[in-house]
């Protein structure tokens, strides 16, 4: 296969906490899940971030991915995402460029924005940072990753700097950014990075985020193909369909408590509705996951990565 059609498979470390669990074990089972998936050859590790809430106890995935960095020998590591306009952008490209150097260009730089939730009042500086921000925080790091930068608008202002410790050999850090909208997409596509699409999408949707992304980096005088767009995937392996069903079952609940403890700062779209009986959430969830993703015996699961994959038109799992 040429490079933009090879395939890769990461490991998605969620760090997330089930009742009963420490913070402590959580973060524990993280490092071994990182650990075993480079001892079982998987190509990729990838970490998220979150804050305030309980279905995710890691609140940097920058550093956490340079743990697994130091703690890995083969594996790229990733992460998805880093919440880009709660934190300065170009300390974010420091921090980037640092992680790739340090492994040996290993590391990828995944961003987005989450929620407008409590985050930008706490850490950030304003849910106008939620509103606005992502556009010119994306420029800005794309810009630090690569030399010279300087900001003079109502969100950054500084005079020029040169970040340290600057791209690798190889080049500039990779830059990915998660895609849940058309101008998500569209933002990614004018400035030519590849696209993290998440289980909020099936696979038709997002190849029809791909074919646009195409479309729009070409109008915008980059490559229209040859990304190496990411897609996350529920994935259990198991002899008996009801073993995964009651796994997927237990994931959903959590996910559904997690989202009814998210403090939003402004009235959007929510990901689940609110006003239907959990029980009905869960197992609407439940069931919507085990008719498309990599659930099952060996063989349903490769199938289904297959269909993912094929029809998608991604190129790395997660």
């Amino acid at each position: 296969m040429s490079d933009d059609q090879e395939v890769r498979f990461g490991a998605f470390v969620f760090t997330s906490r089930y009742e009963g669990q420490s913070g402590a074990e959580v973060l524990a089972c993280g490092v071994a899940s990182a650990e075993a998936a480079e001892a079982a050859g998987f190509d990729d590790v990838w970490v998220t971030e979150h804050h305030f809430v309980p279905f995710g106890v890691n609140p940097s995935a920058l550093t956490f991915a340079g743990y697994l960095l130091g703690r890995t020998n083969r594996v790229r590591v990733g992460t998805a995402v880093t919440i880009l306009p709660l934190h300065s952008p170009v300390h974010v490209a420091e921090q980037a460029a640092l992680l790739d150097h340090l492994s040996g260009g290993r590391f990828d730089l995944g961003v987005g924005r989450s929620q407008p939730v409590v985050d930008y009042e706490v850490i950030g500086r304003g849910v106008g940072y939620w509103q606005r921000g992502l556009p010119e925080a994306l420029d800005l790091t794309l810009a630090a990753l690569s030399g010279p930068v300087s900001a003079d608008s109502g969100l950054y202002r500084f005079r020029e700097v040169t970040p340290a410790p600057g791209p690798t050999e190889a080049g500039r850090t990779p830059v990915y950014l998660a895609a849940t909208s058309p101008a998500s997409v569209r933002l990614a596509a004018t400035r030519g990075v590849p696209m993290l699409m998440f289980f909020d999408k099936d696979a038709e949707a997002k190849a029809g985020m791909i074919a646009e992304h195409g479309r729009l980096a070409e109008s915008a005088g980059h490559p229209g193909s040859g990304y190496p767009h990411g897609m996350a995937v529920f994935a259990h392996v198991s002899d008996h369909a009801d073993e995964a069903r009651l796994a997927m079952r237990r994931t959903a609940q959590e996910y559904v408590r997690s989202n009814n403890e998210y403090q939003l700062l402004l009235d959007v779209p929510q990901r689940i509705d609110p006003r239907r009986p959990e029980a009905d959430l869960v197992e609407g969830l439940t069931e919507s996951v085990l008719a498309t993703h990599p659930l099952g015996t060996v063989q349903n699961c490769i199938d289904r990565l297959v269909d993912q994959i094929r029809i998608s038109g991604c190129r790395r799992v997660l």
